[in-house]
This record gives structure tokens, C-alpha cells and sequence, in this order.
């Protein structure tokens, strides 16, 4: 299989993942407006694929939100074979990230060196001496 495909079925999944994620957690008590599928690595041979996920909660939420989503693997596995159309569909393996996180920390730190509102430099527009039309 070809590098581009990979790469589109690593985005249709993690797209799917994603949109199944509110499906899959509606009605139970798992915050998972703090989970985020940042990155999906298909293998070759579609049977499996390593799920990167972003969890941006204190520690001990992020340890249960991550055993929710392996209690709920099946569930997205099943959800990813009806709307994916592909060969096999992957076995799931979730593994936490800290890019999110990571980013948001940067983001923070250029916050803190950039000022909020730089002062707008005064600019006077000074007519040349051949513009003036008086002067020709």
C-alpha cells in the first residue's frame, strides 16, 4: 500500500474516531470534551493502528479517561467498520500524547515574553520635495 493512502486512511480514521468519540460517550459520565485523537499510525497491512490521544485534565482524571476508551475500544472499532470502507478493520491501541499539552505550554511562554497590545508606531506621512505639486 502506497505512503499517500496510508496517510489518508490514518486521517479518515482519526477524523471517525473523533466523531464517534461524542456517539460513543453520550449519555455517560466521562468528560470526553477533554480527550483529543491527535494522530493515528495505521500499520501496512491494516490490522492495527496506535492511536496518539491528547487528555487535557488533572492526572487522575486523564488515567480514567483513558481506561474509558479502552473499556469503549470495541465500540470504536465497530464504529470505524461502518463508516470506514476498508479491507480489515484495525485493532485499536491508545497510547497518551503530551503534544497538546506541550503546545500549550509554548503558547504560554511566547504570551509571556510578547506584550498583549505593542503600542502602534507613530507614522507621519511627510510629503517629498518633487510631490508637491506647486513646487514644479
Amino acid at each position: 500500500m502506497s505512503i499517500d493512502r496510508i496517510k489518508r486512511v490514518n486521517e479518515m480514521i482519526r477524523r471517525e474516531l473523533s466523531l464517534g468519540l461524542f456517539h460513543i460517550g453520550q449519555g455517560e459520565d466521562a468528560d470526553v470534551g477533554r480527550i483529543s485523537f491527535v494522530d493515528v499510525d495505521v500499520s501496512r497491512d491494516l490490522r492495527s493502528a496506535t492511536v496518539a490521544v491528547s487528555i487535557m485534565a488533572p492526572e487522575a482524571e486523564s488515567h480514567a479517561l483513558m481506561a474509558w476508551l479502552h473499556r469503549h475500544r470495541v465500540e470504536f472499532q465497530s464504529h470505524i467498520a461502518k463508516t470506514v470502507s476498508l479491507k480489515f478493520t484495525p485493532r485499536l491501541h491508545f497510547r497518551v500524547t503530551q503534544s497538546i499539552e506541550k503546545g500549550d505550554h509554548v503558547l504560554n511562554l511566547l504570551n509571556e515574553i510578547l506584550p498583549d497590545d505593542p503600542e502602534p508606531a507613530d507614522v507621519t506621512m511627510e510629503p517629498n520635495a518633487g510631490d508637491d505639486p506647486d513646487e514644479r
